[in-house]
């Protein structure tokens, strides 16, 4: 294995470890600060799945920002979150809601860095 293949092999799998890290904190350990089943999982998919494209890109902001937007997602969901009644009578909270659109701001602010970076490179060129 090159020494550079080496060094992308060794940054996904850190990255990887520490989403997964992440996901048992949120999902396990603070459980009933959500009490939510499904969701910490479909957020976990999903930022496996960006982790593992933006690797194939070699877009290393991106990959950084993915855990880092599913922790300061559940710490400000767990914040900031608020209860509320439907139009049917049923109990809401939007937790779920801050999660993920923290997740999503900063795997933008990931994705806008890296193409960024890599266009200040190439005009340093």
């Amino acid at each position: 294995m090159r020494n550079e293949t080496r060094k992308r092999f060794v940054w996904f799998i850190g990255i990887v470890v520490t989403l997964c890290l992440c996901f048992f904190l949120c999902q396990y350990i603070f459980f009933e600060l959500h009490e939510m089943g499904d969701w910490p999982v479909v957020l976990f998919i999903f930022a496996l799945i960006i982790i593992v494209i933006a690797s194939f890109f070699d877009a290393r902001k991106v990959m950084a920002l993915t855990p880092l937007g599913y922790i300061t997602g559940f710490v400000i969901g767990a914040l900031f979150n608020a209860d509320g009644v439907d139009d049917g009578g049923g109990r809401i909270n939007d937790f779920w809601i801050l999660w993920t659109n923290t997740l999503l701001i900063l795997v933008l602010i990931g994705i806008v860095w890296e193409i960024v970076s890599r266009l200040l490179k190439r005009f340093r060129q």
